[in-house]
């Protein structure tokens, strides 16, 4: 029998893709907000902080580009409203842990994300390490179906969310996001060839996007034709973001994006604007985008198309 939901009626009703994407980040945000929204009066020395630390990321909001991307591969393929919602949880509470670990003295060292300070800086590295850890087994828990609600007909199987957690495991881990992060360490005030830094910008960020919109396909029945055609899809969307950041990082506005600008340039990262500059990158980032409307123009959706347009339009 299908649980009562959570989530308001009005919320569900959605005629184009801006009213989608506004109620869309209305629930991801609201369900990010209540898993991390625990009374913490009881909790043993440390964890209150721990909990605080975990919520600070959170609440400083974000794109949710992840999580929609979970959302609308599951549309596409039939499922019902928010049928993915605990994997679009689950992707962004990945993607909020792999922001805390990026931002530490050891890694990248900075000090604004999203227009406030670091985690590290306001709770310390080691409890934002352990905030970073706890966000990390926190996706894990909520694809086990235990945390959110349905009103649906048929919710994800057991062998579904089987499935969702490989490929979310495998797309983060050695073979993934980690690897892509360090390659981007190795290849700091290195000479690397274009190949190098598209496979690390590839693994870095597109191997979570990938991982968002297999786990959405999935969640809705797609077949491993299907899923595969996704994680490509993922893969080039993925590339195109991460050059768009990279042109951010060279010309954006600080006031604007939140965080500060030049950083790459200062430590020696090594990106697509480093090797070939901003324009011949936009022209990149471009083609990027052209490659993952192509591995899902079978899937035909308006909510795909208008997400993976806007990562190479965006200013943020």
């Amino acid at each position: 029998m299908a649980k009562q939901s959570n989530i308001p009626d009005d919320v569900k009703d959605y005629r184009d893709f801006n009213q989608w994407q506004t109620n869309s980040l209305a629930v991801i945000n609201n369900e990010l907000h209540q898993q991390l929204n625990r009374d913490t009066s009881d909790c043993e020395i440390g964890v209150k902080e721990l909990i605080e630390a975990m919520h600070h990321t959170i609440k400083a909001g974000g794109k949710r580009l992840r999580g929609l991307f979970v959302l609308a591969a599951a549309d596409s393929l039939g499922g019902a409203p928010f049928q993915a919602l605990e994997a679009a949880i689950a992707v962004e509470l990945i993607h909020a842990y792999s922001l805390i670990h990026d931002d530490l003295p050891a890694l990248d060292n900075d000090d604004l994300r999203r227009g406030q300070p670091t985690c590290h800086l306001v709770y310390g590295e080691a409890t934002a390490i352990l905030a970073g850890d706890a966000l990390q087994s926190l996706a894990y828990q909520m694809l086990t179906g235990d945390q959110l609600y349905y009103d649906i007909e048929n919710p994800p199987t057991a062998e579904q969310r089987l499935k969702a957690i490989f490929f979310l495991s495998h797309t983060t881990g050695v073979l993934g996001m980690v690897a892509g992060q360090a390659m981007d360490m190795a290849l700091e005030h290195a000479k690397p060839d274009l190949c190098s830094i598209t496979s690390m910008e590839i693994l870095k960020t597109g191997s979570l996007m990938a991982a968002s919109m297999a786990m959405g396909g999935v969640l809705a029945g797609a077949d491993d034709k299907m899923v595969d055609c996704l994680l490509q899809t993922g893969l080039q969307a993925g590339m195109a973001f991460q050059v768009q950041d990279d042109i951010l990082n060279y010309s954006g506005n600080p006031a604007v994006m939140g965080k500060n600008v030049g950083t790459d340039a200062k430590k020696g990262k090594a990106s697509i604007v480093s090797l070939i500059g901003p324009k011949k990158a936009s022209l990149m980032a471009t083609k990027a985008a052209k490659k993952a409307l192509e591995h899902c123009k079978d899937i035909k959706s308006s909510k795909l198309e208008r997400l993976i347009k806007s990562v190479v339009h965006r200013v943020r």
